[in-house]
């Protein structure tokens, strides 16, 4: 069973202001209910395979690998850099892939798990939309900006000369706008606040806490972030 903290209790979400981005996007992943199922079922399948083929030192990994169970094929998994043996992929890699993460699937109730080292996000950039230039939506003129590309001429020197103007145009609008760079330490309040109205919900309190930790707005933002927002937050800087 998920134990987390009163929602309440604000001095318990305290030490989470000098997490890294990489330990809030645990935090974040570790409340999704489907991870938490997910993890569940291949707790029990792992728990089942131990008690068929033994444990390290003397587990029978032959037999193991060639147990159904224990792998899943390579065309249903999410991909990422799981080792393929004969079209198959280990459940254990299957998992993690899925969620964003190398290393063994760590337990949802694990709260040290990325502060101890035991998980890795896979690299990744932010999730980018292609912008249908006739339907192209209003965006924030400081932060977002839009190019075209001519699909029908060479893209390297096109894509190397965006990065550039990009470049000057960030300097140019931190210098005279005053854009400020997302860091996790200046969005970790506003993760403080969306952590513990998740919780509030998972205890069914959510009425009560909406008013308190910022209403809709930072549910909406709280949800998109568990339920894949987490994979942003290793990307920022800490400061």
């Amino acid at each position: 069973m998920m134990i987390l903290q009163d929602w309440r209790d604000e001095a318990a979400y305290a030490p989470l202001l000098e997490y890294d981005g990489a330990a809030w996007a645990w935090e974040f992943l570790r409340r999704n209910p489907r991870y938490q199922a997910e993890w569940a079922d291949f707790h029990a399948t792992w728990e089942a395979l131990e008690a068929a083929y033994g444990r390290p030192p003397d587990r029978d990994f032959c037999a193991w690998k060639n147990d159904p169970r224990a792998w899943v094929r390579a065309d249903e998994a999410d991909g990422g850099d799981c080792r393929i043996d004969q079209d198959k992929v280990l459940i254990e890699c299957a998992l993690g892939a899925r969620w964003g993460f190398h290393k063994f699937p760590p337990d949802p109730r694990d709260a040290q798990a990325a502060l101890e080292g035991r998980i890795a996000w896979r690299p990744r950039a932010p999730a980018r939309r292609r912008i249908d230039p006739e339907q192209a939506p209003q965006t924030d003129p400081l932060r977002q900006v839009l190019m075209r590309f001519d699909l029908d001429l060479p893209l390297r020197e096109q894509i190397e000369q965006a990065k550039r103007e990009l470049q000057l145009l960030q300097r140019q609008r931190r210098r005279e706008a005053g854009l400020t760079m997302r860091s996790v330490r200046s969005l970790a309040p506003h993760l403080q606040r969306e952590l513990r109205l998740l919780d509030a919900e998972a205890a069914g309190a959510l009425e009560a806490a909406l008013p308190q930790l910022g209403g809709a707005a930072v549910l909406e933002d709280a949800r998109a972030r568990r339920d894949g927002g987490y994979l942003e937050l290793p990307l920022l800087q800490a400061r």
